[in-house]
């Protein structure tokens, strides 16, 4: 396999040499030939795991082992196999011998999956031609390389917590929608989370800039006051809508976060097919709390400074405090979010 065949974060980087790396494959169509999540986030019953189908059990049981052996110099630190993609956190021990690089490792234990595959689906030859069997996988796979303090133990907990966030998105479908494309006021976005959120009557912008009269704001008069009307108007039901970039807009972020209220968030990075937010936001979508907005890239201005994608941001999270019952808001591609 070259290196084509690698959906790569860093290039120039050595992926023969000793380091540590999460990667996830994912099956062509997000078919779930794994198995199936089983059980319940609610309380006193089981926890969320997987029910592995005789391909999972294969998975778990041989391919992963196989990657250690034909390869001593690597280990499989973490295994998260979910019904239609997997988790692995690799580790590079010793350099790989020549010629051998992680895109080759992957590329052999897509191979053996698809071969014990092949051999469970009766539709398929094992002896026809490989260009005539049907793919197993998506092209390529995708790699974190996992270098900053405290990077592993964040994944480790993250694959740890997969399938109760994926029974979370099943058990509440209302309040993880995602959408490809949302057009407010003339401005598309992608978006995650409670759309009715969108249509509360009340909703109110946060908008604080990082300075007043020279004086860090948080440290003024203005935030205090300001600061207490808006968790006030929280609290009683409205939307708080912010971007959260100034010291401010963050602090009110994350307390709505943490008390629960009701926030819609314009984020910059977009939102796409299989994207999710970290936990705590993802946490807020489940309980119906939080809705979060990506406008288009190729609907943003280029910015000369970050002064101006700040007043940018800032800008939309106004027009979307103005949307209404009455306003005409365009969805289009909405539908469940995937598991991560």
């Amino acid at each position: 396999m070259n290196n084509s065949c690698q959906t790569r974060r860093m290039y120039g980087h050595d992926y023969a040499v000793p380091g540590t790396y999460e990667v996830t494959i994912v099956v062509a169509g997000r078919r779930p030939v794994f198995g199936e999540i089983v059980g319940t986030t609610k309380a006193g019953g089981e926890p969320p795991h997987l029910k592995p189908s005789v391909l999972g059990q294969t998975v778990l049981d041989g391919e992963i082992a196989k990657i250690h052996h034909y390869y001593p110099q690597v280990d499989i630190w973490q295994v998260c196999l979910m019904p239609d993609h997997l988790h692995l956190i690799v580790r590079i021990n010793k350099p790989l011998p020549k010629g051998k690089h992680l895109g080759i490792i992957i590329g052999a234990f897509k191979g053996g999956i698809s071969r014990a595959w092949w051999k469970l689906d009766t539709t398929v030859s094992v002896a026809s031609a490989a260009d005539s069997r049907p793919p197993l996988f998506e092209p390529n796979y995708n790699d974190h390389i996992l270098m900053r303090d405290g990077q592993l133990e964040n994944w480790k907990h993250y694959l740890r917590d997969n399938p109760r966030r994926y029974m979370m998105r099943r058990e509440f479908p209302d309040l993880f929608q995602r959408a490809l494309c949302v057009t407010i006021d003339g401005v598309r976005y992608s978006a995650f989370g409670n759309m009715l959120l969108l249509r509360q009557p009340e909703k109110h912008q946060v908008f604080f800039h990082r300075r007043t009269d020279g004086v860090p704001t948080e440290d003024t008069g203005l935030w205090q006051n300001e600061s207490r009307r808006l968790m006030a108007a929280a609290k009683s039901g409205d939307v708080l809508v912010t971007p959260g970039i100034s010291e401010c807009e963050k602090r009110i972020k994350k307390m709505a976060l943490e008390q629960g209220l009701r926030l819609i968030h314009v984020q910059a990075d977009p939102i796409g097919q299989y994207w999710k937010p970290e936990r705590s936001r993802f946490e807020a979508c489940a309980y119906g709390t939080l809705l979060i907005l990506a406008p288009w890239p190729e609907d943003m201005p280029a910015f000369t400074s970050d002064y101006a994608r700040f007043h940018y941001l800032n800008h939309l999270a106004e027009r979307v405090c103005a949307v209404s019952h009455t306003t005409d808001v365009a969805v289009r591609g909405l539908r469940p979010a995937h598991g991560g």
